[in-house]
């Protein structure tokens, strides 16, 4: 990438490798323990960490849920506005998927909003396990969610909820963009 968009890109992938080692040290987690649960090698976590490797989006989010945070919490800039403009929202790119941050993100949060686009029928490495509830709305094209051992077509304006912790694949075909609503249950995170 190029001038303004490639640099912007670079603050924000440096941001993601140095949020991701800065919450690893202040659990008191080891590359190891971070690493094995996400699925990733503790030498490909370290090379995250030092900014030699861009880890894709659903790496990422397996990566954040290991660490107890959200993907909104790695992309966010460290500005206090409860607004998200537009031009400003974060994002996110690896391969024919982006992930634009559009809710302020922070440790208390209850949701966590982002849009999604798939390109080129984009399909994740792995499914997505989380906490909490989720909601997506597609916005544009068509989206195949694989819910469990459940598939569903969802075309514009189709919306789903269901259970984060049931494994769930979200694919383009071909192109998609989609609103993700993540609701957590904040007081069960502490129990």
């Amino acid at each position: 990438m190029h001038g303004e968009a490639g640099a912007e890109v670079e603050v924000v992938e440096r941001r993601i490798t140095q949020r991701l080692r800065r919450v690893r040290l202040e659990r008191g987690l080891t590359l190891e323990q971070v690493a094995a649960p996400a699925g990733v090698s503790a030498g490909y976590l370290s090379r995250v960490e030092q900014g030699h490797r861009v880890p894709s989006i659903g790496t990422l989010v397996v990566l954040a849920r290991s660490l107890d945070v959200s993907v909104a919490e790695l992309l966010a800039d460290d500005r206090t506005s409860p607004v998200v403009r537009g031009g400003e929202a974060p994002r996110f790119t690896q391969g024919d998927a982006e992930l634009v941050q559009v809710s302020r993100p922070t440790r208390a949060a209850l949701i966590d909003a982002t849009v999604l686009r798939l390109r080129d029928g984009a399909v994740p490495p792995r499914p997505a396990v989380h906490g909490g509830e989720e909601w997506l709305h597609v916005l544009h094209g068509t989206l195949e969610l694989s819910l469990g051992d459940d598939r569903y077509v969802l075309g514009s304006g189709d919306s789903a909820q269901f259970d984060g912790t049931t494994p769930h694949v979200l694919r383009g075909a071909p192109d998609v963009e989609v609103l993700v609503v993540i609701a957590r249950d904040r007081t069960a995170d502490h129990r």
